[in-house]
């Protein structure tokens, strides 16, 4: 095809959207409320790989004391840990360095002022074992000591984000099968009133010698501009949505990308979410205009 060729089959794709504003929209919608779901579970998993990395970086085991524990059993539990087969390295840290590294984490120390870390933050011991198949008999003997108040298993975190990855990958999978069936349905039907509205003009090109390729180009140049749409529609959406939630859960943005315990910076995930939107929505799109072209303009 020549370059005015080009020219005029792309802007008779355009065109094509106003011819039937309704049926486009129809398509627009459905696509971005696609994208959008498939996002959130973007969203969510990105999260979750984010949060299981941090759990991976930290000590499998801690062992927090009660409130108010004497030196006699903090003494006890550390001649415990220090003699125990189980223990590859353990730290013991004070009710002082907990809340400071909790002000750290967290960012916000400001919030913290006057601020009686002695009556609610415990002495605690971080664990790492020489088999992390022996947690649980681990556990079991530190419960027997009367001055432990809880022993928080980070593996126990992890498998439990491992499983909500998943979950979320195979419900992700579902509702992307789903909406993607109905978009094809909208953009089938999108395709054929587009064609039939043409019939006519259609045999006029292929009495004068029109290609095939001249033909379906308007059609996929339609299919490719509802995607794009659509793409962009439900990223700035959920782009939005999502930059709440991380100020809503963590108000000050300066300190996220220093934060151990926050969600991941929403620049981050803005792009990605464009990326898979736009590669999803416009090669989606345009493969199904290039199908349905081609059994309802029959060339």
């Amino acid at each position: 095809m020549k370059r005015n060729e080009w020219r005029y089959s792309i802007k008779t794709g355009f065109q094509s959207l106003g011819r039937h504003p309704l049926l486009s929209i129809a398509a627009i919608t459905t696509l971005a409320l696609m994208l959008f779901l498939m996002s959130a579970f973007v969203a969510f998993s990105l999260n979750a790989n984010h949060l299981s990395k941090i759990a991976s970086q930290q000590p499998p085991i801690e062992i927090s004391m009660t409130l108010g524990v004497e030196q006699p059993d903090l003494d006890l539990m550390n001649d415990f840990l220090y003699n125990s087969e189980l223990v590859q390295t353990f730290e013991m840290r004070t009710p002082l360095q907990n809340y400071e590294q909790f002000k750290e984490d967290l960012g916000k120390d400001e919030l913290w002022k006057d601020f009686d870390y002695k009556t609610y933050i415990p002495h605690t011991f971080n664990v790492r074992l020489n088999d992390p198949a022996m947690a649980d008999e681990f556990e079991q003997a530190i419960n027997d000591f009367p001055a432990v108040h809880e022993v928080m298993m980070e593996s126990q975190l992890m498998v439990f984000l491992d499983g909500v990855k998943r979950w979320t990958g195979r419900v992700g999978i579902i509702v992307f099968i789903v909406l993607t069936l109905i978009a094809t349905v909208v953009m089938v039907n999108t395709v054929r009133i587009a064609a039939l509205s043409r019939s006519r003009e259609i045999s006029i090109m292929k009495y004068v010698g029109a290609t095939n390729r001249y033909i379906r180009i308007p059609f996929v140049v339609e299919g490719a501009m509802i995607g794009l749409v659509g793409a962009l529609l439900a990223s700035f959406s959920a782009s939005l949505l999502y930059s709440r939630v991380v100020k809503k859960l963590s108000p000050d943005v300066l300190t996220l990308a220093t934060s151990r315990y926050t969600l991941l910076p929403s620049g981050h995930v803005t792009f990605t979410l464009f990326m898979i939107n736009l590669l999803t929505g416009i090669m989606l799109c345009t493969i199904i205009s290039a199908i349905s072209v081609r059994k309802y303009a029959k060339v």
